[in-house]
């Protein structure tokens, strides 16, 4: 029977990170870091937890953590940059080599996560044999500064600006809160631009009636990726490969959806061997 635990661990500036890990029955050589979206946690309402089983019942280890300002994890939103997930990354990587052994590591990130996971993939080329893209968002900047209308010819407007100044954070979203530090971030840290830099084969996986992320940037992404990697469409899926409206992923075809991407996942990484 695999093995789950709970582990505790810091990221490089010393925040007190959270995650599980997952060991196989049999010695793993193949481990898997997945890394959650913006505003949601390590179990990403179930679908990483379902990843992390159906990867160790074909002998493959994972690690799945909060990232900093999330789930049990130390830190606030607004504090969250670009370079301290990186960093979150990096150490995550540490904790499934010691704590698995596995010698061939790969990288999966959703969501926000997946824009992260490129960079990453593209600066450490080493620690990442495949690198799995799901429903990624990619350039920040496009989504965060030209998607605003509170920001004009890149500058953001008094109102926005004192807003910024007296509470620290912009309120992107209901789940989403924007600290200056990463505002200024995405102007200059922008993965698309790298994604012609990774090495590791790369799976891109994108429901074609995701609303939240839509597939374009996506096949866009993939002309720039190697001639080893794949885009594979989930048709009719929405963001996480869900039922519009299935937050939690609970309804059936979601769950179809999202058994077939975990097939996906654990073949492409299990490729690495």
């Amino acid at each position: 029977m695999p093995m789950e635990s709970r582990v505790e661990f810091r990221s490089l500036d010393g925040l007190r990170l959270v995650g599980d890990v997952v060991v196989p029955a049999s010695t793993p050589d193949v481990g898997v870091l997945l890394v959650h979206g913006r505003g949601v946690t390590r179990h990403e309402s179930g679908f990483f937890d379902r990843i992390a089983e159906g990867l160790a019942v074909a002998g493959i280890a994972s690690f799945r953590f909060d990232l900093r300002g999330h789930g049990e994890s130390e830190g606030t939103q607004e504090d969250v940059t670009l370079a301290g997930l990186l960093n979150d990354v990096r150490a995550g990587f540490e904790v499934l080599s010691a704590e698995t052994g596995a010698t061939t590591t790969s990288l999966v990130g959703q969501s926000f996560a997946g824009g992260v996971c490129a960079y990453y993939a593209a600066k450490r080329p080493a620690e990442v044999q495949r690198l799995v893209m799901l429903c990624p968002r990619i350039d920040y900047k496009a989504r965060t500064i030209n998607g605003r209308p509170y920001w004009v010819d890149d500058h953001l407007d008094d109102e926005h600006a004192d807003l910024l100044t007296r509470d620290g954070f912009l309120q992107y979203s209901t789940s989403f809160r924007h600290g200056r530090a990463f505002l200024n971030e995405v102007f200059w840290l922008q993965p698309h631009t790298a994604l012609g830099d990774v090495i590791a084969p790369t799976l891109l996986v994108h429901g074609d009636a995701d609303t939240q992320v839509p597939i374009g940037p996506s096949y866009e992404a993939i002309k720039e990726l190697n001639e080893r990697s794949r885009l594979m469409v989930v048709e009719g899926a929405g963001h996480g490969f869900a039922v519009a409206d299935d937050k939690a992923y609970q309804q059936p075809q979601t769950r179809v959806w999202q058994s077939e991407v975990i097939e996906a996942i654990t073949d492409w990484v299990s490729t690495g061997r």
